[in-house]
């Protein structure tokens, strides 16, 4: 008889994390509050975006210029940021120069291009004001 090897690789099964986000609004926008669920990984500001949720923040000035204008997520126009009132802790770390352009910010801002949720492949929930500057 002929010998036949079978070589089986097998990779563990893991569900991916989920992050349920409540966002709320500025009063003067008029937008109810919506829930959003990502997975761990996904980009803040990608997963609004392709969700249909306004980010660009008429009175953010750009870091770089100090005038307005998007970026298109380079993370120098400071018009994506958000203000992370619950769950912060689900989200990746700053870098130096996120928190070098939100100094001048309340602390618990971030700019959504540059946050990941399910840091760390946590799970749980956030709740994230959109447009901060208008509250």
């Amino acid at each position: 008889g002929q010998e036949q090897i079978l070589k089986l690789t097998m990779k563990r099964i893991r569900r991916k994390p989920l992050i349920s986000i409540n966002l709320q609004y500025p009063p003067s926008q008029k937008e109810p509050d919506t829930k959003i669920q990502l997975y761990a990984g996904e980009n803040l500001r990608l997963a609004m975006l392709v969700r249909g949720i306004k980010l660009n923040d008429p009175l953010a000035k750009r870091f770089d210029t100090k005038s307005g204008g998007n970026c298109g997520a380079g993370g120098l126009c400071r018009t994506c940021a958000v203000s992370v009132v619950r769950g912060g802790e689900l989200l990746n770390p700053q870098k130096m120069a996120e928190e070098q352009m939100l100094k001048d910010d309340t602390p618990r801002w971030r700019l959504s291009c540059k946050a990941f949720v399910g840091y760390g492949m946590k799970e749980g929930e956030m709740t994230v004001q959109v447009n901060p500057r208008q509250w």
